[in-house]
């Protein structure tokens, strides 16, 4: 079996990994690096394309193959959300008049290609899904083929969060020739979930006592939802008091209707209630010019370059009174919530902006840290261990921490290995 790593290597974005054997070739993941203006130009010849989950960097590129009619294999939530997101960028990149060469049509054309299965067999090759934490619907990989054992993790996590459970090490096939592993966090070791969970109520609450806004840049896909759902859950139960709390994104607010409608991707508290994301003191709003101040409101996109996020972000970041809280640990280097961070400016128009609001950044991650990413393998116990899917400091803090426990490689792009 040859490892063809292709994209999401030494950085973040844009994953894809072929694995290619005498009788066929399977792509894992098909992504885009967010921002980029142009697809990857990865090959087209697979004869089954598996997408761990929906975020855009594991599945954007999926366009590409619309018209290849290839097999496309993933959970039913992936397969939704994937849809939506493809959908939305390409209207996005027509409100921008990009020449973008794909319509609604290409993204209806994935969908039909999609198969909704926990394993699938090809020629010589047997391929197993599990579920990977992180966010709904993810899934991590298993590959025999040619008496090679072989797991790709794709995004996940081993830590439970309020609303979803992390993998389950135990049904994990062990002892295997080659695994292929995430390391956006392989050199961070972060607090304990309820520890963040409190750091973040205690930001808001210091916010609310000085009566300022709250901005929580968030994806549309489960960060929406997770973030709304702790909020509204902490109203109710009066660890926060009543404020104005809002969601503004209709493509989150279209995901949130998959969330209602599958609640059996979720926890048992979430499965045991009737509409678990409909939610009480959360409001869902199309216009930031609906939002009755101070509030605290969610909203895309997630690394403040554009939708709601980035117009408020210049409108509050000069009031000392607000915060902004960043919930995600990789910021991309020139996104706005970086240089807010870094900086204390924004940058509109070529205007710069000084950023008075306290930034403040509690990293509820749905990705593995590094001491869930060694657990990982010691648990599974792999010959050779591939790390990928992290920028190379990450990789690297990583692989000094594995290196007793199994050959470590940090392979370069567009690498092949034969196992």
């Amino acid at each position: 079996m040859k490892i063809h790593f292709l994209g999401g290597i030494r950085e973040v974005g844009g994953s894809c990994i072929a694995a290619e054997t005498n009788y066929g070739k399977v792509a894992l993941d098909y992504g885009i690096k967010v921002g980029d203006k142009a697809f990857n130009q990865f090959p087209k010849d697979f004869d089954a394309v598996i997408i761990s989950h929906a975020h855009l960097d594991h599945s954007g590129s999926l366009l590409d193959l619309s018209h290849k009619n290839p097999v496309i294999v993933g959970s039913r939530m992936t397969r939704d959300v994937s849809i939506d997101l493809l959908r939305d960028m390409v209207k996005i990149q027509r409100m921008n008049g990009n020449n973008f060469p794909y319509n609604s049509h290409d993204a209806e054309n994935v969908k039909q290609s999609w198969w909704i299965r926990d394993s699938i067999a090809l020629p010589g090759m047997l391929i197993r899904l599990y579920p990977a934490g992180h966010v709904a619907g993810a899934e991590m990989t298993s590959i025999y083929a040619e008496d090679k054992k072989v797991l790709y993790t794709g995004d996940f996590c081993l830590h439970d969060t309020e609303i979803l459970e992390g993998s389950n090490l135990d049904i994990l096939p062990k002892d295997l020739d080659a695994l292929i592993v995430e390391s956006t966090y392989g050199g961070t070791v972060r607090l304990r979930r309820s520890e963040l969970v409190d750091q973040l109520l205690d930001q808001i609450l210091l916010t609310i006592e000085r009566k300022g806004n709250i901005l929580i840049p968030s994806f549309a896909f489960h960060r929406s939802q997770e973030m709304a759902k702790r909020i509204d859950q902490a109203i109710e139960e009066g660890s926060l008091p009543k404020y104005h709390v809002y969601t503004i994104s209709q493509l989150a607010h279209k995901i949130t209707g998959y969330f209602n409608t599958n609640k059996h991707f979720f926890t048992e508290r979430i499965q045991k209630e009737n509409a678990p994301f409909s939610y009480k003191h959360v409001k869902q709003l199309r216009r930031t010019e609906q939002i009755k101040e101070p509030a605290i409101v969610i909203c895309t996109s997630g690394f403040g370059h554009a939708g709601a996020s980035f117009h408020l972000l210049n409108e509050w970041a000069g009031d000392e009174k607000n915060s902004v809280i960043i919930n995600s640990g990789y910021l991309p280097p020139e996104s706005p919530l970086r240089v807010a961070k870094e900086k204390g400016e924004l940058v509109d128009n070529g205007t710069k902006i000084p950023v008075k609001a306290e930034v403040k950044q509690i990293e509820l991650s749905g990705h593995a840290d590094q001491v869930e990413l060694i657990r990982l393998v010691e648990t599974l116990r792999p010959e050779q261990t591939f790390l990928i899917h992290g920028e190379l400091e990450q990789s690297e803090a990583l692989s000094k921490e594995l290196s007793g426990l199994t050959e470590v490689l940090i392979p370069e792009p567009s690498e092949v290995v034969s196992l």
